[in-house]
């Protein structure tokens, strides 16, 4: 029979009591993902400044929650710090008003002693913040923002420095965090209510987020040793232990068993890394075959120059940069892929700041981001790791309702991820609930100047969501199935969108809201039934017509167009060849776009030969003919295209 027993009276002076049994005993077989080391530390802080150092056997199970050795003091003056924190391996970080302390316990003695982490975390000191700031088992921290930002932090002991990044927003309505593992912060809300989120830093995905009963409220205290075991100290000074088990069920091995009492310490922590699970929270990477003449993705910037990048057929990424809309031929193009191999149509968008923003597909699935280094510039920065492991390309846009980036992939499950813009930066990659999708969706302008997106699931159907720079709603199913290739999104006046696709037997097909929103009304009208193409559809509104002009690649690599008989007519006049007259031929679909040129509004569409010499293709509007007799509105004449000829980028 086991014998319990408590510990106060093994050390003179030293307050907290824990349950013990007369011997270790090995973690129960079904815990077998999970591995602790030998004596997980817990470290307490007395009211008289003493600083305790507690050793235990096996907190990931009941079976053996005894001492390794007697409780020590280990140093004294720490409540001269408002907050305390176990990193791992030993490592202790104390904050004051002044600054952060890292201290070093090699397990006899201290080997590191105050060494300045400099003034960062000095606002943690608060009372009102000091339970938003922690540290995980690789040793970064995380820390709340009084604008509800979740910041990580990681710290270079070589050079002494702390790098850190926004991972989400939102978290102003949780008011304590406690790491538990690599990346696994359990957040706990102002009503008493635990919910657990994990980050993966390879992915730089927030892999899991969970929710759990409330009442946690009546826990002053609540620390981890790793491991998903999480302690939590009542008022009354009872220690109780908590183990989640995220793997493979989720489920809770350990639920509020009562450890010991007497726990009414000033500050305990415990060592963030003495527990770890075994195993990997790293997604797969999907694989990732090299798209074949990708589109190339196209846009002005508010300062009026034009961008472009596109992914060859053999991995090599390009950056057009062209400073004066009027001149085509002035494009000057900068490699931009490194010695890294990238496929597929770049995520490009300008932010608020007016640099340009392109995200590269990698061929191993993850994302690298290049950004301008100023405005109008012709340089971009290094290469930014956007993680990702994404089966799908990137598709970027500034969200109209925050000014701030979004940009949208699928992964290999067919799950669709958001990684969003917050303060200070790009957040995490996000999953979204939606159906399991194929391909890349489309993005473009919604009601109320949020962003709509439009995926195709795995049965070729396509559903609408919309992005209002924090959330995504609900998808709802366009109607049909069997649609292949991409769609293309136009807005009217009054935030109805228009969408165009392709059916499963080649036709240009289209549809109109209803209603502002995801009102589609599910029913597909063909265009032109005697046509079929290889290409997908690209629509754009003129901005000197009004006008919805529809292009479409052919078989025979030309691009064709049919305009829209009326303004918000629906109905399209006949197909035709944009440059009947020049013989070269085009492998990419045409990428349309409005741009200003002379104080002058026009639309244009960007396209490749099949050796990648780029073409652009300007559209100017023909005055409206004079009304044919009998008819009472003026038909309005084909655009005028004229091609032009960019430079050819290096290689």
């Amino acid at each position: 029979m086991r014998r319990k027993l408590t510990i106060a009276a093994l050390s003179a002076g030293l307050a907290g009591s824990v349950l013990v049994s007369g011997a270790a005993a090995p973690a129960n077989a079904e815990d077998a993902n999970i591995t602790c080391k030998p004596a997980q530390d817990v470290f307490a802080v007395a009211d008289d400044g003493s600083l305790i150092r507690y050793q235990f056997n096996d907190l990931s199970t009941v079976a053996s929650p005894v001492q390794a050795a007697a409780p020590a003091t280990i140093g004294g003056g720490w409540t001269n710090f408002q907050k305390v924190l176990a990193g791992p391996d030993g490592w202790l970080y104390a904050t004051s008003t002044a600054g952060t302390w890292a201290y070093h316990w090699d397990g006899t003695k201290w080997d590191v002693s105050a060494k300045s982490l400099g003034t960062g975390f000095r606002s943690y000191a608060d009372p009102s913040r000091q339970n938003k700031l922690t540290i995980d088992s690789r040793g970064d921290f995380w820390a709340i923002l009084d604008d509800g930002t979740l910041r990580r932090y990681e710290y270079d002991a070589t050079t002494n420095t702390l790098s850190s990044r926004p991972i989400a927003s939102g978290w102003g309505g949780y008011n304590l965090i406690t790491a538990a593992g690599d990346g696994v912060i359990y957040a706990r809300t102002t009503t008493g209510y635990l919910h657990r989120y994990q980050f993966e830093k390879t992915s730089d995905r927030l892999v899991q987020r969970s929710e759990f009963g409330g009442g946690w409220n009546n826990f002053g205290k609540v620390f981890s040793v790793g491991g998903d075991i999480v302690l939590a100290i009542d008022g009354t000074g009872r220690l109780a232990q908590y183990r989640y088990r995220p793997v493979p069920d989720g489920t809770w091995v350990l639920m509020n068993n009562t450890i010991g009492g007497g726990w009414n310490f000033v500050a305990v922590v415990g060592s963030s890394n003495a527990c770890t699970l075994t195993a990997s929270f790293v997604p797969a990477a999907p694989q990732v075959p090299t798209e074949q003449n990708s589109a190339i993705a196209v846009l002005q910037t508010t300062g009026g120059q034009i961008e472009y990048s596109y992914s060859d057929n053999i991995g090599q990424a390009q950056w057009g940069h062209q400073p004066d809309p009027a001149d085509f031929g002035g494009t000057a193009w900068t490699p931009i892929n490194g010695s890294d191999a990238f496929t597929g149509t770049p995520g490009l968008v300008a932010g608020a700041d007016n640099k340009v923003d392109i995200t590269l597909h990698n061929i191993n699935s993850k994302f690298a981001g290049r950004v301008q280094t100023a405005p109008a510039s012709t340089q971009v920065g290094a290469a930014i790791d956007r993680g990702g492991f994404m089966a799908s390309s990137a598709v970027s846009v500034m969200n109209a309702s925050t000014s701030k980036i979004v940009m949208f992939a699928v992964d290999g499950a067919g799950a669709l991820w958001g990684k969003a813009e917050g303060a200070g930066g790009l957040l995490a990659w996000q999953k979204f609930a939606s159906p399991v999708l194929s391909g890349v969706p489309a993005v473009g302008p919604g009601p109320n100047n949020t962003t709509t997106v439009i995926a195709r699931d795995t049965a070729g159907t396509y559903w609408a969501a919309n992005w209002n720079g924090t959330e995504l709603s609900a998808f709802s199913s366009l109607g049909g199935t069997g649609f292949v290739g991409k769609v293309s999104i136009v807005r009217y006046p009054g935030d109805l969108l228009r969408v165009f696709a392709k059916d499963a037997n080649g036709h240009l097909v289209t549809q109109k809201q209803t209603a502002a929103g995801t009102a589609f009304p599910g029913t597909w009208e063909t265009i032109a039934a005697d046509q079929t193409w290889p290409g997908s559809p690209a629509a754009i509104m003129s901005p000197a017509t009004g006008l919805i002009e529809v292009l479409i690649r052919g078989a025979d690599g030309k691009n064709y167009f049919a305009q829209e008989i009326a303004q918000g007519s629906g109905t399209w006049g006949a197909f035709k060849d944009t440059m009947p007259s020049v013989s070269e031929q085009y492998t990419p679909d045409p990428s349309p776009f409005v741009y200003t040129a002379n104080g002058v509004a026009n639309w244009a569409f960007v396209t490749h030969t099949q050796d990648f010499q780029v073409r652009v293709v300007t559209a100017s509007a023909a005055p409206a003919a004079k009304a044919a007799k009998g008819m009472k509105v003026a038909k309005v004449a084909d655009p005028v295209f004229a091609v032009h000829k960019l430079p050819r980028a290096p290689k």
